[in-house]
């Protein structure tokens, strides 16, 4: 994993990259699409999982809350749908964000509660 090979490459390009993701449970093939859009990209989005599990978003807080952060570590697997640099627009990668929740379904069979 990166982080506990810290390897500074794929930091330095995670830092510079904002875009579509998608967290699979592996326990239940539940999914989560996700987006990140902030100053240090991808690799600040996926290091709030890292740290806490959950990232703040309340499908997977619920996760964690049941079944703890271990379950998470061991369960969760993270891929990158879409990757842009950031002269685009954010509101374009939301709506990426929101087609994907839409093509597969993660409101209804997933995680995703918006």
């Amino acid at each position: 994993m990166i982080w506990e090979n810290d390897k500074a490459s794929w930091k330095n390009t995670l830092s510079r990259q904002q875009g579509v993701y998608i967290i699979t449970n592996t326990d239940n093939g539940k999914l989560y699409v996700g987006s990140a859009t902030g100053r240090n990209g991808i690799y600040q989005r996926w290091q709030d999982y890292i740290r806490d599990g959950h990232g703040n978003d309340t499908g997977l807080i619920a996760i964690v809350k049941q079944h703890g952060l271990e379950y998470v570590q061991t369960h969760f697997r993270y891929t990158l749908l879409e990757h842009y640099d950031f002269t685009v627009p954010k509101d374009v990668v939301l709506a990426r964000e929101s087609y994907w929740k839409e093509a597969l379904d993660t409101r209804k069979h997933g995680y995703n509660g918006n």
